[in-house]
């Protein structure tokens, strides 16, 4: 077979990316789906371009005299780094998308080359730059150089840039070296715990003092980030070709260790089908990374949310912080709770297993992580915001009765499959749709706006919150005799999604 040329390569990888996109998104979206995503879409530009062009309206009130250049100078490599973070969540690696080319006559380096360039093309890069690019023109104004004017914001795109490359690049090493990736993330966001709470402000000092003097026309700094920026691309080039290459065959295949329990005959067959959930949490990779990363968010990035100095006491921002250090765990493991089963989902429709006990099995395991994640963030309150124990407490409750129940109505309806073996990339998102990240909403605003709203009388709102979720968590077996009847209605639907999906 002739090797393709480097146009016509060029023009079948844009032309198969494109229906490739195209037909995945109309497979997944429907009409009302599509409007939502366009009007979310369009709403998120429009803020981020009046932010960007009236900053200093918006600075005026947090950083009152202060010039807007400086406040944003100040915060730049802060805000890169929470991109950074953000990117890690939601952003994929080429590689995927190079792997079903690899058998054509294409040489690699050709493709490796196509899909770092047109992973550029992605909205983490983009919207950022609705607000900068305004932010630019309005307030780097001409009484600088022009030189610094223009070396100011290709510095910028050049962060941003870097962030998308180091992403590719954790992503790329992550498979190999996931223990000292744990590590890695524990040690940086304890320094910047300790940089916040000892006032010391190293990271915003070192941004002041770096953009500042880009701005000034200083060649060194300016060559300082493009250097950065220059060698994150090619280690990220570096990393997906290595990536590319077949994986050396072993005869022993890494699994958790078994777990050696007795479940007592009083637990019955709920008790069993709660076992068989941890098992398969614990034995599968993508299931047990799950867990562990929920465990890492709801206590890493419990810290620094909670170590922030905020500038408005904002209940609502309190509220979050509730909600995600006992619901973390429910809230990413629960969306997929019927997807994990969806290899054998056949196997389990035909067993003589009442649907009443399979859901309650898997409804109390949601309630029971939100007392084990509870507990796992109890010291942390006690350290750093004990005021906020009774809120604590309030959520608890919540979660397990109102988040729990929630997530569970979104798993119910959920047809996409889950490869719990092949899919060991940690922060793979297989089995997710917009569904997922829209369902959000309905879970975290209503007790955020609830708490906001009710921000002169915070005790009276948690003892509310508490209640609520206190009457739903009595009310455990109707939600378990609601659900089972969803179930029975759709599972044959949701049988042939999970076949459709696995091919």
């Amino acid at each position: 077979m002739q090797p393709i040329s480097g146009i016509a390569t060029f023009r079948l990888l844009v032309r198969n990316q494109w229906k490739t996109s195209k037909r995945t998104y109309l497979s997944q979206q429907g009409v009302f789906m599509s409007i939502v995503i366009l009007s979310m879409a369009i709403y998120v530009g429009f803020t981020l371009f009046i932010l960007g062009y009236s900053f200093d309206a918006f600075a005026f009130r947090v950083f009152p005299g202060e010039d807007p250049v400086r406040v944003v100078n100040r915060y730049l490599l802060a805000g890169f780094i929470s991109l950074f973070f953000m990117r890690f969540l939601f952003q994929r690696t080429p590689r995927m998308k190079i792997a079903p080319f690899l058998h054509l006559p294409i040489s690699r380096n050709r493709l490796v080359t196509f899909f770092q360039i047109s992973s550029l093309f992605s909205g983490h890069n983009f919207y950022p730059l609705i607000f900068f690019i305004p932010f630019w023109i309005r307030f780097v104004n001409p009484s600088e150089l022009i030189t610094g004017q223009l070396f100011w914001m290709v510095s910028v795109i050049g962060i941003l840039l870097g962030s998308h490359f180091a992403n590719l690049i954790l992503r790329g090493l992550l498979k190999r070296f996931q223990g000292a990736f744990y590590a890695l993330m524990a040690l940086f966001i304890l320094v910047v715990i300790v940089d916040e709470t000892t006032g010391a402000g190293v990271i915003q000092e070192t941004s002041i003092f770096l953009f500042s003097h880009i701005l000034a026309g200083q060649f060194s700094s300016f060559g300082l980030v493009m250097n950065v920026v220059l060698g994150l691309a090619i280690a990220s080039t570096v990393v997906l070709k290595k990536s590319l290459r077949a994986p050396r065959w072993s005869a022993t295949k890494k699994r958790g260790k078994p777990l050696d329990l007795v479940v007592p005959k009083k637990f019955g067959l709920t008790g069993k089908l709660i076992y068989l959930e941890l098992l398969l949490m614990w034995r599968n990779r993508r299931p047990r990374h799950y867990l562990l990363v929920s465990a890492l968010f709801s206590t890493m990035y419990l810290i620094l949310m909670l170590a922030a100095k905020s500038t408005f006491n904002a209940r609502g921002f309190d509220a979050l912080i509730g909600l995600f250090a006992s619901g973390g765990f429910a809230l990413n493991y629960g969306q997929l709770m019927f997807s994990w089963d969806s290899t054998y989902f056949d196997g389990l429709l035909a067993r003589d297993i009442p649907m009443r006990s399979f859901i309650r099995a898997k409804l109390i395991l949601l309630q029971s992580s939100c007392l084990l994640f509870f507990l796992i963030a109890l010291p942390l309150f006690i350290w750093l915001k004990p005021e906020l124990l009774g809120l604590h407490l309030a959520f608890l409750v919540f979660n397990a009765g109102i988040t729990s129940v929630l997530v569970m109505e979104l798993a119910t309806r959920n047809c996409q499959a889950v490869d719990i073996e092949k899919s060991g990339s940690i922060f793979n998102y297989e089995g997710f749709s917009i569904r997922h990240w829209l369902w959000f909403f309905p879970t975290a605003l209503p007790p955020t706006l609830w708490m906001a709203a009710m921000s002169k009388q915070p005790a009276t709102a948690l003892l509310i919150l508490a209640g609520v979720g206190f009457l739903s968590l009595l009310a455990t077996e109707f939600w378990t005799r609601f659900f089972a009847r969803g179930i029975t209605s759709r599972k044959y639907q949701m049988a042939q999604g999970f076949r459709l999906y696995a091919r």
